[in-house]
């Protein structure tokens, strides 16, 4: 039969192309060809008068899977028919990417969980320059504008940074602590939400953190579309988000159109109406402020306090329960009214009793800070798969003592 002919044609040409000898294998494709031409034939003549022969391995692949009769009679009746039969499986179409695409992703990914290396920017940068920094790495990372690999994780990371630095309160427990303020787990996070103090110059204060511009958590692309005032074709647009209820609250963005841009097919509401709707958030986020803050305006704040001794905080306490020592001033200590109010004793009683949980988130903190540079100091010493390591200095730093640490132990926390 002509088909097997031309296989034994095709056959002594595969084995010239594995020798090495382009010339060769070309006079025997082609006279595969002349005798019944294949799909497999075709391909490998083109392949010899382009590129020349692949040696004996590629070769042999090549004959691996063209050598069976019965695929070449497939193939031969898929041709005298007019289909193509697809040789691989389809697949996806990969999204593109350039170098700066891969480049912008893998600096945001050195960064790790340093929120101004993420944004590229100092800690001295005030709120305009987070702004501009953000909306220069979204418009770089955002899944419609960057294919490469990893960008969708970078551009989490990236709307996460500026949801934390562009809100004062969490931006200064991280400051402060380090870590995810919204992590419970973290430092910042059990400082901001255990016993709602704030450490500053003057002593105990009794403000808590309250939640972001953004809440606790929000999707990066709702971030970005309220940052940019929608999706990526709708820069036109700009806007006013007004945040309900501090952490864990509702975020509502309000989006007006600006002049020339598309026009909403809806009947426009009259000028007061819109007015009246603008200003109603407003109003309600004043309510919920007074309520918020209801509770200190009725009640008396808690004396400042140190937990070092200072020109102006030099009389040292005890806490009764723990032995947790604090410095106050003594005449203004002494003339607050825990001390000479009706009910001083209980009232100096709570009072001590939320200096320990001041004292015990304060060393919450310092003990994991150090905590976690035990671990990363570790990680140095294990080297790489094991070449390279120091199993005494490890002994070393899991036998270091962390005063912050052992003093938790006093309140049943071991870290």
């Amino acid at each position: 039969m002509e088909s097997e002919e031309a296989q034994k044609a095709l056959n002594l040409a595969l084995k010239h192309d594995g020798n090495g000898d382009t010339a060769a294998a070309i006079k025997w494709a082609k006279k595969s060809i002349a005798i019944y031409s294949t799909p497999s034939a075709e391909a490998l003549l083109i392949r010899l008068e382009k590129s020349g022969a692949s040696g004996s391995a590629a070769s042999s692949s090549f004959a691996s899977a063209s050598t069976s009769k019965e695929g070449l009679r497939a193939r031969s009746t898929a041709s005298a028919n007019g289909s193509t039969s697809a040789s691989t499986p389809s697949s996806a179409p990969k999204r593109e990417y350039t170098q700066a695409h891969v480049e912008v992703v893998t600096k945001v990914k050195r960064a790790g969980g340093d929120f101004y290396k993420v944004l590229g920017v100092e800690k001295t940068v005030d709120d305009g320059g987070i702004k501009k920094a953000y909306r220069k790495l979204a418009l770089q990372l955002h899944p419609d504008k960057n294919g490469a690999p990893g960008a969708d994780e970078a551009f989490k990371t990236v709307s996460k940074a500026f949801t934390i630095l562009s809100d004062k309160d969490k931006r200064a427990a991280y400051d402060r602590f380090g870590g995810d303020p919204d992590n419970r787990y973290s430092s910042a996070g059990a400082a901001a939400s255990g016993a709602g103090s704030r450490f500053g110059g003057g002593g105990m204060r009794g403000t808590p953190f309250r939640g972001g511009m953004y809440g606790d958590e929000i999707d990066p692309q709702d971030l970005f579309n309220m940052f940019f005032g929608g999706g990526m074709g709708n820069a036109g647009f700009g806007g006013t988000t007004f945040t309900f209820g501090g952490p864990g609250g509702r975020t509502q963005y309000y989006r007006q159109a600006r002049p020339g841009g598309t026009r909403n097919a809806q009947t426009p509401q009259p000028q007061n109406a819109g007015i009246l709707l603008q200003i109603l958030p407003l109003i309600i986020l004043g309510l919920f402020s007074l309520l918020t803050y209801a509770p200190a305006l009725f009640s008396t704040p808690d004396p400042n306090f140190e937990w070092q001794p200072t020109g102006l905080y030099r009389t040292q306490r005890m806490t009764p329960q723990h032995n947790v020592a604090y410095y106050v001033n003594d005449r203004q200590f002494n003339s607050h009214p825990i001390v000479t109010g009706e009910k001083s004793r209980a009232d100096l009683a709570s009072f001590e009793n939320r200096v320990e949980s001041a004292y015990k988130q304060a060393m919450y903190g310092s003990c994991q800070r150090a905590r976690e540079w035990q671990e990363r100091r570790l990680a140095s010493t294990r080297g790489f798969m094991g070449i390279g390591s120091d199993p005494e200095a490890a002994k070393r730093i899991k036998n270091e003592v962390i005063d912050s640490c052992e003093r938790l132990k006093a309140f049943g926390i071991h870290m």
